[in-house]
């Protein structure tokens, strides 16, 4: 009874660690700036998000609002100014927006990558001690271990990139870009929270905020 016990405990080890490995992964694979802009930190600026779900479009436009707010920044969500996506589209319609905002910057994500792919998990092979636990350092030797074996299994990965830039609202000219890359996101808010907060810290970083 006690060695199934340890076979179980040792198990949810495993399956704890492969858990863990499998969680939402975002990173920041590349960020820009302008050299030659001196305008800093930026004042407002306005967030856009362009997706074509306005459920994400506004997730995200909050999401990133909140993290530069939290850094001391200022920040307004483009759906708050402009409630249909398409508006987006128009570049009149989007310095409207700016000036009504009295914003110094324009801030726009775009989805450029979205990927589902099957990938194996080899087998893993683990020992757990099968007599003799407690023993002490110099007679460890006579502990006998048993092997566990867990078969190999398939995996839907997702992959989602995203493509962001900032234009200063005086030249009309890109001051900052950067690119995200998440792997296997739980959900659409853990997504947005990640990448919002590695964009965010980037900009900080470079004087912007």
């Amino acid at each position: 009874m006690m060695c199934l016990l340890k076979k179980v405990v040792f198990r949810g080890l495993i399956l704890g660690c492969l858990v863990m490995m499998g969680c939402v992964s975002s990173q920041l694979v590349e960020s820009w700036q302008e050299p030659a802009f001196e305008d800093k930190p930026l004042g407002k600026i306005l967030v856009l998000g362009v997706f074509q779900k306005d459920m994400s479009r506004r997730l995200y436009e909050d999401s990133v609002v909140k993290a530069i707010e939290k850094r001391k920044g200022s920040a307004v969500a483009g759906y708050t100014l402009m409630p249909k996506v398409e508006d987006y589209d128009e570049k009149e319609d989007i310095m409207a927006a700016v000036a009504k905002a009295n914003a110094d910057a324009v801030m726009i994500a775009t989805l450029v990558g979205l990927k589902q792919e099957e990938k194996y998990r080899a087998p893993q092979v683990s020992y757990i001690p099968h007599t003799g636990l407690g023993h002490g350092l110099y007679d460890s030797y006579s502990v006998s271990f048993e092997r566990v074996y867990d078969p190999g299994y398939s995996v839907m990965e997702t992959t989602v990139k995203l493509e962001i830039t900032v234009f200063s609202a005086k030249t009309k000219q890109m001051v900052w870009a950067g690119a995200t890359k998440s792997v296997d996101p739980d959900s659409r808010a853990e997504l947005v929270d990640d990448v919002s907060g590695l964009i965010v810290e980037d900009m900080k970083k470079a004087g912007f905020l």
